[in-house]
């Protein structure tokens, strides 16, 4: 198997980075281990799913000195980068920089009409430091770069999340039924983080044939399993879905949608056999939390959304400007909803939801927008510049549009959520159409 080559400290600081952006990725590796990770991640959230509603009230409340001091680091670090000269001239494309900067201003100004603005205060300073980071490399990386950045980071972070998972097996007795692969996180989120493994194996294979990113991409996949993570599971399948038909020759792609269809095929005629399992348990990845639950209700999430959507009616007022940037998830509304689906919930298990409930419909309509627009952009330029870079941009944006639907971890802070947004920046703040075909 080939090594991967290290350059040297004067390579990577040079006007054209031709060899693997290693500092950056190890800047990003470590502030969002510092204010995401949890050592006993695992143990919490089994702990949520089974314990009192108030242990997970005091989460929401709580702030860890790990998280507000990474946080401010990485905002440092992304300052620095914005205001250092850029390797190659920005230009903007209107239709989507725009809407962009309105959706970040909407977000700040939303303080103002806040229903706690304490804790708007605090939330928008990790959302501005993400911003910053964010502008910070997709204006001093190029595409190529941006994937390796993600592969290092996000492949680190994999690595960590299965020796602090091996340790605790074998330190602790946990409970088997219920045991869900998270690492240093919450396994929604090492779910996410499997599925950025993923794609950025797939975009650097298809450069460097080295079976390293095949090994990655096998890895990857089978902790994403273990996560039992269905809406992780249904992005990555999208994104990875998306990357090889738009970076793949026609007939390859013709081969692939064939084969995808006799499975499919197949699967349905096995199921009219009775010759697989049962459906809710091929639903539920063979969750214990969620066996009783209906997979026809999204195992509770129909109910999670009417009680959102009743609570923010009771002031019709906040239907176009929100509740203020991540305040509608305060302890009582967690307690109510908690209450009124039967189990421990803290999120509107939507992002779009989560947005309206925000910053309302304008903040969302932004959002969605800005979403849609960038994937059709990618999506546009992967076809007619058969550019794999923009191949890999339109993947990551179609998973966050899938796992948007049923998820909130991509509003929430952390290296998934980074590079979606890198994504959508990069489709913005794009530097010349020639540089995506990389």
């Amino acid at each position: 198997m080939s090594s991967l080559a290290m350059p040297s400290p004067r390579a990577h600081f040079a006007a054209r980075t031709d060899g693997w952006p290693w500092a950056a990725a190890l800047v990003l590796f470590s502030l969002f281990a510092g204010a995401t990770w949890a050592w006993d991640a695992s143990q919490r959230w089994y702990e949520t799913s089974t314990g009192d509603v108030n242990a997970m009230v005091d989460r929401i409340s709580d702030g860890q000195l790990s998280r507000q001091a990474s946080f401010a680091l990485l905002g440092l670090w992304g300052l620095c980068g914005v205001f250092l000269p850029a390797q190659r001239p920005t230009r903007l494309k209107l239709l989507i920089a725009y809407p962009l900067m309105v959706f970040c201003a909407w977000a700040f100004i939303s303080i103002m009409w806040s229903t706690d603005t304490q804790q708007t205060a605090k939330r928008l300073v990790v959302f501005g430091a993400m911003i910053l980071a964010v502008l910070s490399t997709v204006r001093r990386y190029d595409a190529r770069e941006v994937a390796q950045i993600a592969f290092i980071a996000s492949g680190l972070t994999m690595l960590c999340g299965i020796g602090n998972e091996m340790r605790i097996l074998i330190t602790d007795s946990p409970v088997f039924s219920q045991w869900r692969f998270g690492g240093t996180m919450h396994p929604n989120h090492a779910g996410l983080n499997c599925l950025v493994v993923m794609l950025s194996s797939l975009y650097l294979y298809r450069f460097q044939k080295q079976r390293l990113f095949l090994l990655t991409f096998a890895i990857g996949t089978l902790i994403l399993l273990v996560t039992k993570s269905r809406t992780a599971l249904m992005a990555s399948i999208t994104g990875c879905g998306i990357f090889l038909l738009l970076a793949t020759t026609i007939p390859r792609a013709a081969l692939g949608l064939l084969a995808g269809a006799w499975l499919i095929a197949g699967a349905l005629w096995l199921s009219s056999l009775q010759m697989l399992p049962d459906l809710n348990d091929l639903a539920s990845m063979g969750r214990d939390d969620i066996k009783k639950a209906d997979v026809k209700q999204l195992t509770g999430r129909t109910d999670i959304w009417k009680f959102a959507v009743m609570q923010a009616g009771r002031d019709p007022n906040r239907t176009f400007v929100g509740y203020g940037y991540e305040t509608f998830w305060t302890p009582t509304n967690a307690r109510g909803v908690s209450d009124f689906v039967k189990f421990k919930i803290s999120e509107g298990h939507c992002v779009y939801l989560d947005w309206y409930l925000e910053l309302g419909l304008v903040g969302a309509g932004l959002y969605v927008f800005i979403l849609l627009t960038s994937l059709l952009r990618w999506g546009k330029a992967a076809v007619l510049l058969q550019s794999p870079a923009a191949a890999l941009a339109a993947a990551v944006l179609a998973a966050v549009v899938v796992h948007g639907l049923a998820e909130s971890s991509l509003g929430d802070a952390n290296l998934p959520t980074f590079m979606s947004y890198a994504a959508m920046a990069a489709a913005a703040f794009l530097r010349n159409d020639e540089d995506i075909d990389a």
